[in-house]
């Protein structure tokens, strides 16, 4: 902690993880039948049980908004109810039966918090966005918090918006967990928890399996499958900061939704509970809602990932009493989920939008709401086209009848059950190339080629020690089925049947991405969306790898520490260490598990050098924004320093420029030029060069009398002055002067000066 700022920042945080681990300690007890949950679980769970809680939560709130003009804000709806559940948590531990005795130290649960606070600390070091990703999602996740709800209509207008909001919800339930800090430290730790927090629960599922053979030997266990979670999160993959700018950050957080059925099913085989098995089956539907509001191609990874492996993880586990659907119990939780699934997906605006282009009924209700889509806003002269494409190719369908179809899926199905015999090869070939010239660039990238999910995931030179582990815990898992079955005992353990599980389950989930990536690129008849698509299917490999590569690795990694475990139980018998030399070894060791997660630092360099989005802010330049923002209008428009760019030669966008943008996600009035967002969700690139920098004098002045421009909002720490601000920075070509700003400024601080704009 370097500021009282983080101090704030990490206490919003251990908010967060506190209510969540009550919402999950509830649902582990009250529907899975599970009623002692490890820490990281009962925090992974507890998050889904709030998002499920949310969807008639929010429909209740958004229709009040709609009659009465005014809603409850997220943390109203949240802190009451985590409160109750905190007085029923306590009333449950004063009125427990026996006395239990002193719980030991989880030891992977301290590793675990210890990785999570680093993250964090990172993360919180500023309060502004990573890149042009995190700048909207920040913005959206604040809008919902503060409404209380999902709104369908951008800010500031009727027109529905067209981006998936259920990442931003749950993102949003964090932040109101945490008592509603700034959203942005949030936003930016999303993809680190939401593959962390599945990888631990299943480490800790793991942990209580093995530890039922030799309960003495729990701390070993934890710290085995702790050091695999440390080497893996920080050495292996890189699941903290995967891309430059957190770019994809929802498709990049998806692992901790793809995940829950196979995590459900785990809990429900470890600790004998039907209900937790059932319940990986029943929550599809919910998560069909989910993964589509959270990105469209999450729908897809659901079933080309999800599904696979969690066939394999059930013929492997086989769930007590089966687990099965069809039973009272089953049928109430599976109609709960459909449920739940419609509220879900009736509130979403992306969904809205979609369904009202297809049906003109729900257009016309729509309608009657005051809403329109954002085609019927272009055509009604509210808005103005995207035109996103930089070169707009003529309509090539590959394909223009079934049969033509057919033959393609046939090639593309050949093609992908061909994966494991190309990953074969790929490995082969690294591995001959390794031994005729062993050199640190050919050990850089080795054996990536053989993963089944492709592009590969895996940090440099992380290839040779992935595989080995993999390997040699195969090897070691056969050679022990061999043993136990000549002695006529259960040939496999639980780490074993894991491992056999989620070789199978990953392999066949990487045939069928591959065949999904492959459909999509030879039936792309390259138009805008099909391209989007076949770019989304061509990375989702690099998506989902983070999450699912932890299944074989931990499995293989517990078979190999097994039989280390269990020399270690041999050799220390009386009298091989004195007490106080045991203890002084315990106090060393401890020291040095709370240090680790420290070490994990040296492995960000890249977000502890990200300045952000154009320039850091705190919590005063947010207050400072506040005190300017009071001699706005709320009606009135706010010119900010944009530019439009064709990114990568592919699409059109127009991005906000300079200091300025990092206010921009927390701003409270109508800014223009904010990406596509808020009042700026109607423009275009057109309108920033054709209307406000044309060299027409009329145009302009009729678009900044339409938009009802009056303002410029600049933020510039360096300048002397308002004048010098307004020297500083150029926009459509010219100093923002030209623009209409007037001197002097109408207010100014910490660097945020606000000018008034000349209409003539």
């Amino acid at each position: 902690m370097r500021s009282v700022e983080q101090a704030v920042l990490a206490a919003s945080f251990a908010a967060a993880l506190a209510s969540l681990w009550l919402w999950g300690r509830a649902l582990g007890r009250l529907v899975l039948g599970l009623p002692r949950l490890a820490p990281c679980t009962a925090v992974y769970l507890g998050q889904f049980a709030l998002l499920a809680a949310a969807a008639p939560a929010m429909a209740v709130n958004g229709a009040a908004a709609a009659l009465f003009g005014g809603s409850l804000p997220l943390v109203a709806l949240v802190v009451p109810v985590t409160l109750g559940l905190l007085v029923c948590e306590v009333r449950a531990a004063r009125h427990s039966s026996a006395k239990r005795p002193l719980r030991r130290i989880d030891l992977l649960a301290l590793l675990a918090l210890g990785s999570v606070a680093v993250v964090v600390a990172v993360y919180s070091r500023h309060l502004s966005a990573l890149g042009l990703d995190i700048h909207e999602h920040t913005a959206w996740i604040r809008e919902i918090v503060v409404r209380g709800y999902v709104p369908l209509a951008e800010p500031g207008g009727a027109i529905v918006g067209d981006y998936p909001r259920s990442f931003h919800l749950l993102t949003a339930l964090w932040n109101a967990a945490g008592l509603a800090a700034p959203a942005g430290p949030f936003a930016k730790a999303m993809p680190f928890l939401q593959t962390a927090l599945p990888v631990l629960a299943v480490g800790e599922l793991l942990v209580d399996a093995s530890a039922r053979a030799g309960p003495s030997l729990r701390w070993g266990w934890e710290v085995a499958v702790g050091l695999a979670f440390y080497v893996y999160a920080f050495l292996l993959v890189p699941m903290v900061y995967p891309v430059r700018d957190l770019l994809g950050t929802p498709r990049f957080s998806s692992n901790g939704l793809l995940l829950l059925p196979v995590v459900l099913l785990i809990a429900g085989h470890v600790c004998e509970a039907p209900r937790a098995a059932r319940a990986s089956l029943a929550v599809l539907p919910l998560l069909c809602a989910w993964a589509l509001t959270w990105n469209p191609i999450v729908a897809l990874l659901l079933a080309a990932v999800t599904v696979p492996v969690l066939a394999a993880f059930w013929i492997a586990l086989r769930p007590v009493n089966g687990g099965a659907l069809p039973c009272r119990g089953g049928l109430a939780a599976l109609a709960v989920a459909v449920a739940l699934a419609a509220l879900v997906l009736l509130q979403d605006p992306w969904v809205t939008s979609m369904v009202a282009g297809r049906s003109t009924a729900y257009s016309a209700l729509l309608h009657r709401c005051g809403l329109v889509t954002f085609d019927e806003a272009v055509q009604q002269g509210l808005a103005t086209g995207r035109e996103r494409p930089v070169r707009a190719a003529p309509l090539a369908p590959p394909c223009h009848d079934a049969r033509c179809v057919m033959d393609v899926a046939g090639r593309t199905v050949r093609e992908a059950l061909t994966l494991p015999v190309r990953a074969v090869r790929s490995a082969a070939e690294d591995l001959r190339r390794l031994a005729r010239a062993p050199s640190v660039p050919a050990a850089r990238d080795a054996l990536k080629g053989a993963l089944p999910f492709q592009p590969p995931v895996l940090a440099d030179h992380a290839g040779l020690p992935f595989f080995a582990i993999l390997t040699a815990g195969t090897l070691t898992m056969a050679w022990h089925a061999l043993r136990r079955r000549r002695a006529l005992r259960p040939p496999l353990g639980p780490a074993d049947r894991m491992l056999v599980a989620s070789l199978v389950g990953i392999g066949g989930a990487g045939v069928l991405l591959s065949f999904a990536a492959g459909l999509a690129a030879a039936l792309n008849d390259q138009q805008h969306d099909s391209n989007i698509l076949v770019a989304y299917l061509g990375f989702a490999g690099q998506h989902v790898a983070a999450g699912f590569l932890w299944l074989p690795f931990v499995a293989a990694w517990t078979v190999l520490w097994e039989p280390l475990l269990a020399s270690s139980a041999l050799i220390g018998g009386k009298g091989a260490f004195r007490w106080r030399w045991r203890a002084v070894l315990a106090g060393a060791g401890l020291v040095l598990w709370i240090a680790l997660p420290l070490l994990a630092r040296l492995n960000l360099d890249v977000p502890r050098r990200q300045r952000g989005f154009w320039g850091p802010i705190g919590l005063r330049d947010l207050l400072a924004l506040r005190r300017v923002e009071a001699a706005i209008p709320p009606g009135d428009g706010v010119i900010v320093p944009a530019e439009h760019w064709n990114i990568a030669q592919w699409e059109h966008w127009v991005i906000p420029t300079g200091e300025t943008t990092a206010l921009l996600p927390y701003g409270e009035r109508r800014y223009l030029f904010d990406v596509y967002r808020g009042a700026s969700y109607p423009l275009s690139w057109r309108d920033l060069e054709d209307r406000l920098c044309s060299k027409d004098l009329a145009v302009r002045v009729r678009f900044l009398d339409r938009t009802r421009a009056r303002w410029l909002l600049v933020r510039d720490v360096d300048a002397r002055d308002a004048a010098d601000a307004l020297h500083r920075q150029r926009m459509c070509g010219e100093p923002l002067a030209a623009l209409g700003a007037e001197l002097p400024a109408v207010r100014a601080d910490r660097g945020i000066y606000l000018f008034r704009v000349r209409s003539q």
